[in-house]
C-alpha cells in the first residue's frame, strides 16, 4: 500500500511540474530610447502596475527589455526583432519609440508612455492596436509660470534637437505661446549632447532672460552642461520635466514620470486580461508636478515668489 501511495505521489508531482512547464508565459517586448533617470522612472511605474495586478517578470510573463542607447536608427531594428519573436504586447517609452511602433507594429497591441499624443505630432492615422497615455503639454501654464518668476521676461532661449519629433513639437507650441504673450524666442539646433555647450553659450550671448529645455531627450541627457552655463551666466533654467531639476535646472513644471508610467501599465494590464475594447484607448495625463531646486535658483539669479513656492510639490537644495 505504501508503495502505491509513493508511486501516486510521484505521478502527481510529475504531472504538476509538466503542467507548469507547459504553461506559456506572456511575452512583453519593451523598448526605450536611452538610459535616463526620467525614462527609468516611467519604466518602473509601468512594471509596478503590472506586478500589482499579478503580472511578474520571470513568473507568468517574460519581458524582452531593449534600450536603443540614444541611437534613433536602432529603434526599428529592435521593433523588427520583437515582431519576429511573436511577442504578445509591446510597450514603448518615449515619442520616437512610439512613432516607430506606429509605423511598424501590427501583429501585437502597443502601449506607449512618455510621449506626446498621435494627434499632437501629426500622425496621419492612429493604428487600431495603439493604446497609451500622453502629455498634453500645457504651454500656457508653463509660460505663465515663467512670467510669475520673471515679470519683465522678454527673451527666452531654447536649444533643441529637431530630429526628435517630441522636441520639435514642444518648440512649435511654446513658440506660439511665447509670441501670444509678447515674448521673443531664440532657438538653436543641437544634433547630439556634445553640441549642447556650444548651443548654450550661443543662447547666453543673445541677451536672454531665461533658458528653457522642453521634452528633448538629447538635451536632457546633457542637462548638467546647460545648467552650468545657466549658473555661470546667471540665467534661470526652466524645464518641462520636474526631474531635470535634480540635474541643475532651477524650476520644473510637468508630468510625474513614475505616475505616467503606472497609468500606461494599467492599460497594459487591461489588454493582458483581454479587455482590448477600452473606453479610452489613448488619453492625456491630467496632473502636473512643480519642483524647485533652491540651490540652482540662487546660482542662476532667480528669486522665486512665495506664491510659486506655495504650489510646489517639492523644494530641495
Amino acid at each position: 500500500m505504501n508503495r502505491i501511495y509513493f508511486l501516486l505521489t510521484i505521478f502527481l508531482m510529475t504531472f504538476l511540474v509538466a503542467c507548469q512547464q507547459g504553461e506559456k508565459k506572456i511575452t512583453i517586448g519593451y523598448v526605450q530610447i536611452t538610459q535616463d533617470p526620467v525614462l527609468d522612472a516611467a519604466k518602473a511605474g509601468v512594471f509596478r502596475a503590472l506586478a500589482d495586478s499579478g503580472f511578474i517578470d520571470g513568473k507568468n510573463i517574460k519581458v524582452l527589455d531593449n534600450n536603443a542607447q540614444g541611437d534613433l536608427s536602432m529603434i526599428n531594428t529592435i521593433l523588427q526583432s520583437l515582431i519576429s519573436q511573436n511577442v504578445d504586447l509591446i510597450i514603448t517609452n518615449s515619442t520616437p519609440c512610439m512613432m516607430a511602433a506606429a509605423q511598424t507594429v501590427r501583429s501585437a497591441p502597443v502601449v506607449f508612455t512618455v510621449a506626446f499624443g498621435p494627434e499632437q505630432i501629426e500622425m496621419k492615422t492612429i493604428p487600431e492596436n495603439f493604446y497609451g497615455v500622453y502629455d498634453p503639454l500645457n504651454v500656457k501654464a508653463f509660460v505663465d509660470l515663467l512670467l510669475e518668476c520673471i515679470p519683465n521676461l522678454k527673451r527666452v532661449g531654447i536649444p533643441y534637437n529637431n530630429a526628435e519629433p517630441n522636441a520639435e513639437y514642444s518648440v512649435k507650441v511654446l513658440s506660439k505661446e511665447f509670441a501670444r504673450q509678447g515674448i521673443t524666442l531664440i532657438t538653436t539646433s543641437v544634433t547630439s549632447s556634445n553640441d549642447l555647450l556650444q548651443g548654450a553659450q550661443y543662447l547666453a550671448g543673445q541677451k536672454i532672460d531665461a533658458l528653457v529645455a522642453a521634452a528633448d531627450n538629447t538635451v536632457y541627457m546633457a542637462l548638467p552642461v546647460l545648467a552650468k552655463v545657466a549658473s555661470e551666466q546667471r540665467i534661470p533654467l526652466f524645464v518641462t520635466d520636474p526631474m531635470q531639476t535634480e540635474k541643475g535646472a532651477a524650476i520644473g513644471l510637468g508630468v510625474n514620470y513614475d505616475h505616467w508610467g503606472y497609468l500606461a501599465g494599467v492599460k497594459a494590464v487591461e489588454i493582458l486580461k483581454g479587455r482590448t475594447s477600452l473606453r479610452s484607448r489613448i488619453e492625456p495625463i491630467t496632473t502636473y508636478d512643480l519642483t524647485i531646486n533652491a540651490k540652482s535658483c540662487a546660482s542662476q539669479g532667480l528669486t522665486v515668489p512665495d506664491k510659486v513656492k506655495s504650489r510646489a510639490n517639492r523644494i530641495f537644495d
